[in-house]
């Protein structure tokens, strides 16, 4: 990969990544499809580049488990990922303290609380990069 390359990709994730791995029932999906939507125009109108993936369904190898088991996800579910990505952890903490102050972002997010798996728990952490 060129120098380039690497200079667009660290400009388009940064050195701060927030993931989210949730489930959803099959049911809810255009609902959540809409939810993470309007998520992606918040976060982007408070400077965070932020997308939503949809777990492919494959068999991981030997030596590996599929999300689907670490969150306990059935047959009836999909497992979703929300990818946020920051300049730096103090960006992170700022726009993330916009979006906590944006009434539509609060509203938002109970909708896109109500329509995840019934006794589910989603998964979030922060990532930071390393310099390699």
């Amino acid at each position: 990969m060129s120098k380039s390359n690497v200079t667009e990709i660290a400009k388009e994730t940064g050195d701060q990544i927030r993931l989210y791995v949730y489930s959803v029932p099959k049911k809810n999906h255009d609902a959540m499809l809409q939810i993470c939507s309007q998520f992606i125009d918040i976060f982007r109108k408070y400077g965070c580049h932020a997308r939503s993936f949809q777990l492919d369904k494959t068999e991981p190898p030997e030596g590996f488990t599929s999300m689907t088991n670490a969150i306990s996800a059935n047959q009836h579910d999909e497992v979703w990922m929300d990818m946020e990505s920051y300049r730096d952890r103090k960006d992170m903490k700022d726009v993330v303290s916009k979006i906590e102050s944006d009434e539509s972002a609060l509203s938002l997010m109970k909708q896109y609380l109500d329509l995840l798996t019934p006794g589910s728990s989603p998964i979030r952490e922060e990532f930071s990069r390393l310099k390699v």
